[in-house]
């Protein structure tokens, strides 16, 4: 999981385990290390630090950018597979440029890619409509559309991390 901080990372993993495993804050910057979450004895999900904020400043900025980085390098995870990788966009919105960076940056790693449109519950039918096209047209890539508080979206995403792991 990939995304802006306070974008509901932590939240869709609880949602898609349906139980509270993630520690999660309506505070940014919650999530400081990559955590991984064992599923079914099978495969990880794994909850990367948000980018775009952090607590403790530039010096915190930078860590979680190298983490990161060091996350996605092949070399740094022998008998390790990424199978793919879930980028959280805020459904409320969908045109914001740290997003578009690191979708560019995302998609050169040559990973398999989603994008998770989150927090959809936020908005009127309308928006989410208009905001859902806007991020079809901005990515060429799957869009989920998810509310974790209202569980929809979940089961698309479930098929689309599984279908990964074949």
């Amino acid at each position: 999981m990939v995304g802006r901080s306070n974008v509901g990372k932590s939240t869709l993993i609880n949602a898609l385990v349906k139980q509270k495993i993630a520690r999660t804050s309506a505070a940014p910057g919650k999530t400081r290390e990559a955590n991984y979450y064992l599923i079914d004895d099978q495969f990880y999900l794994v909850d990367l630090p948000g980018y775009g904020y952090a607590r403790g400043g530039a010096e915190s900025a930078a860590t979680f950018e190298i983490l990161t980085q060091q996350y996605f390098d092949p070399g740094s995870r022998p008998g390790r597979r990424v199978a793919g990788v879930m980028h959280c966009i805020d459904g409320r919105h969908p045109d914001l440029g740290a997003d578009e960076s690191a979708h560019q940056w995302l998609f050169r790693t040559g990973l398999p890619l989603a994008i998770v449109a989150t927090k959809l519950d936020k908005l009127t039918q309308s928006e989410r409509a208009r905001n859902l096209r806007s991020l079809d047209e901005s990515y060429d890539t799957t869009v989920l559309p998810v509310s974790s508080l209202e569980q929809t979206g979940i089961d698309e995403v479930w098929k689309t991390i599984r279908g990964w792991l074949c």
